[in-house]
């Protein structure tokens, strides 16, 4: 397990979700240690396999928040900008997925430092954020379509097999000629149909939520330190 300054990742995001309004139970999937903050999902064997194992417990439940466990700067305020946007979209359109997207100039305003992908559209150009709003039901039924979806992220022709090789050359377009071809609404009826859900973006403009630590060098840009938990 990741520590930086005497705490551990996981325990940072674990802390911020303790703090937020409205959020009944905590779970963690993965082998972690044993804790009283937060029930034990045994991992599953993979990113998805972990996704919909994290379902179980919440499956009667309208809404889940899944998020990753190295945002060391995620804080309760965070949580809630999104949560609170994300069930007003969801109230007005049913979307059953809901994903933060953030200006990718508030992240580097911020954090100028930690390198981002970012997709330029007509809206404006954004990164992605680590939390997610489903519905645990609606997304079960999908386990399938959403599999496929993540084995086929990095090739570009199986995505475009699924999205449709349209929807590809479109991208390609807006980021060569003009963000102006690719707009958020198209984006999110084709995810939608991709996945077998309601899918919609949330526009968030606190860059703690899409700022994730992997490797030394995003530490390093952050100006934190890091070990690992048993290292002197």
């Amino acid at each position: 397990m990741v520590v930086v300054q005497g705490k551990r990742l996981l325990d940072r995001v674990v802390e911020a979700l303790q703090e937020t309004a409205g959020i009944s139970a905590i779970a963690v999937v993965g082998n972690v240690p044993l804790s009283a903050a937060y029930q034990q999902i045994p991992d599953a064997g993979g990113f998805v396999e972990n996704v919909f194992a994290s379902l179980e417990p919440a499956i009667d439940a309208p809404y889940l928040l899944i998020a990753t466990a190295d945002l060391p700067f995620l804080s309760p305020e965070n949580i809630t900008e999104f949560v609170d946007a994300a069930l007003e979209i969801a109230k007005k359109t049913g979307a059953t997925i809901l994903y933060p997207i953030v200006p990718v100039a508030n992240c580097y305003a911020r954090y100028p430092n930690v390198k981002r992908t970012s997709l330029k559209i007509r809206e404006g150009a954004f990164t992605g954020g680590n939390l997610i709003l489903v519905n645990p039901a609606s997304l079960k039924t999908q386990h399938e379509k959403i599999a496929a979806a993540y084995a086929a992220r990095k090739s570009p022709l199986r995505l475009a097999l699924m999205l449709g090789v349209g929807t590809v050359f479109r991208l390609v377009l807006s980021q060569l000629l003009s963000p102006n071809l690719l707009t958020l609404p198209f984006l999110e009826a084709r995810v939608s149909r991709l996945l077998g859900a309601t899918a919609r973006a949330v526009v968030c403009h606190n860059p703690e939520i899409a700022t994730d630590l992997d490797r030394p060098s995003d530490f390093e840009a952050v100006g934190l330190e890091p070990h690992r938990k048993g290292e002197d």
